[in-house]
């Protein structure tokens, strides 16, 4: 499914294929937030002496910004430890919930995870009462967990061969050969990417009728734009490095992987309409002894608007806290998966959907691959 890795989580080696394994390889890129970030005043919370908080999330620079943005300030605030790891998968949580002892309290889940964990039992539903959820807009949320962090899966370019006056602005844009001649890199997981999706809008159905998805006239659309005119990449860090070689021209790509490769001198940029938003969740172990603890982390991320507003400065992705967006600048508010001036501009991936059609859907895909 993507780049594997073999990850030390407490007790035990879990192998992990994680979407952002790029989050690994750089070091935090530190920005100042804008003057008007004052502190939150907040009500004395009783502290917990040597009690720790386990969180698999994804590592990297991504847990550098939830330690920057919200872990660091809780300890302070609270007592309560927070130890980060980069194990967070669905096979995680399986194993985690069904051993009968936790030793991870909370987990990340990408896209389609989360209701495939619902469904197995393996998380704990939140507490209304302890967690906050008022802030999060219902799209990224759930009785189980909500996306603390979204994303774009964007149409990419190279700016040294196509300028940003011409760049694709559409899905219809990236599919036109005559326009943009040469091989396109697109991400061969249907799942983790959102290639049926941009096929379907390439063709002509607007953003608000995608799903359910007709994957029948997605694949007619792949054919149009012609198999030989795709190179089809797995590891995220791929159509980046097939950018920057100048081996392509465009290539779908996630926002975080631009905008890295863009701080370390890339001449490369991605267009905003019909982006695909993706997101990872935070949930809560079923049976972790923590989970008084766990909650009151969870709430702390959902309505800390510093926090959310610092998080989304230093990785320019979204947050649940959808509030915060407006302590940020304007081009960088502009710019995020959540903000009002992408509505009805982008499309916010069906999770549900594709945790009922996962495995028929990706075995039609690979059919068409090799017919």
């Amino acid at each position: 499914m993507k780049e594997n890795q073999l990850d030390s989580v407490p007790g035990m080696l879990t192998k992990r294929a994680g979407r952002r394994a790029f989050l690994r390889q750089g070091a935090l890129v530190g920005l100042s937030l804008p003057a008007m970030l004052t502190p939150l005043r907040r009500p004395p919370v009783a502290r917990a002496a040597d009690k720790t908080l386990n969180i698999a999330a994804y590592g990297g620079v991504s847990n550098d910004a939830i330690r920057t943005a919200w872990a660091d300030p809780f300890e302070k605030e609270t007592g309560i430890r927070v130890n980060l790891g980069a194990s967070a998968s669905l096979a995680l949580a399986k194993l985690q919930a069904q051993s009968g002892n936790p030793q991870w309290d909370i987990v990340g889940l990408d896209g389609s995870e989360l209701p495939r964990a619902v469904k197995q039992g393996l998380l704990e539903r939140l507490d209304p009462q302890k967690v906050d959820m008022s802030k999060v807009p219902a799209n990224l949320k759930t009785p189980y967990g909500y996306k603390y962090g979204t994303y774009l899966f964007a149409k990419a370019y190279d700016q040294r061969k196509i300028a940003d006056a011409n760049a694709p602005q559409t899905w219809a844009d990236f599919w036109d050969t005559r326009r943009y001649p040469g091989k396109r890199s697109m991400h061969q997981n249907i799942v983790d990417g959102s290639v049926l999706e941009a096929a379907l809008m390439a063709d002509g159905v607007p953003v608000s009728q995608i799903y359910p998805l007709d994957v029948e006239r997605a694949l007619k659309s792949l054919d149009k734009l012609g198999k030989g005119n795709i190179i089809w990449h797995t590891a995220n860090q791929e159509p980046i490095q097939q950018l920057t070689s100048g081996e392509v021209a465009l290539a779908t790509a996630f926002s975080g992987r631009v905008v890295v490769a863009r701080r370390n001198g890339a001449q490369i940029q991605y267009t905003l309409d019909q982006d695909v938003v993706s997101g990872s969740y935070f949930a809560v172990i079923k049976g972790t002894p923590n989970r008084d603890a766990a909650l009151q982390f969870l709430n702390y991320v959902a309505t800390n608007d510093q926090g959310a507003a610092k998080y989304m400065t230093i990785l320019q992705y979204a947050t649940a806290n959808s509030q915060a967006i407006s302590l940020l600048p304007k081009s960088l508010a502009d710019s995020l998966p959540t903000s009002p001036a992408l509505k009805d501009k982008v499309l916010f991936k069906d999770d549900a959907w594709w945790a009922d059609h996962l495995e028929s859907v990706t075995t039609r895909f690979k059919e068409w691959q090799t017919s």
